[in-house]
């Protein structure tokens, strides 16, 4: 009963918004043509939506398993670096110590090109949801991207929990609707 109690308080209009970031994320990542390639994409889109609707047991875990696709995919493609650190992560723990400095070890190899793009990206949906005006109040929203992307990187215990609760944060600014 549970699962289906929070999908009758989710507004349709949240669902058409994450299909739209998702379809964003598609075009920038996949390779497509003309409309055709558009109507494409715009399948693949509701369709991965849909299913994560449907197999979700709560709205956080919705909007968890979406943000984390998508922000593997900007990862995956911007970062190539990060790919290899993934893949490689068990055998950086050859002592068993190690495993116990996980929360430092990430830090030291994620690139601070790529925290800059997240903070970007955190500015760029800050922009869409809080009024500001001029450059006093865009500085101000910069303030608060990295001050965002900080208490995230600081809390994360590895990079996927890192990754996990970025994605969770911007797909929940973007579920709420603008002011």
């Amino acid at each position: 009963m549970e699962g289906g109690d929070w999908r009758t308080q989710l507004h349709p209009d949240s669902r058409r918004r994450i299909v739209n970031k998702i379809m964003e994320t598609l075009k920038r990542h996949l390779p497509f043509s003309g409309q055709d390639g558009l109507r494409e994409l715009k399948k693949i889109a509701v369709r991965f939506e849909d299913k994560i609707y449907t197999a979700a047991t709560s709205q956080s875990d919705y909007l968890r398993k979406i943000s984390l696709k998508m922000l593997t995919m900007e990862t995956k493609s911007q970062n190539p670096m990060a790919n290899s650190i993934q893949s490689n992560a068990p055998s950086n723990r050859k002592n068993p110590q190690d495993s116990g400095m996980e929360g430092s070890d990430w830090r030291s190899q994620l690139h601070p090109a790529s925290r800059q793009r997240i903070v970007i990206k955190i500015l760029e949906t800050l922009k869409g949801h809080l009024p500001f005006s001029g450059q006093e109040g865009l500085q101000e929203l910069k303030k608060r991207a990295v001050g965002i992307e900080e208490k995230i990187y600081t809390a994360a215990t590895s990079q996927s929990d890192y990754i996990r609760r970025i994605s969770l944060h911007l797909l929940t600014m973007n579920a709420k609707p603008k002011i």
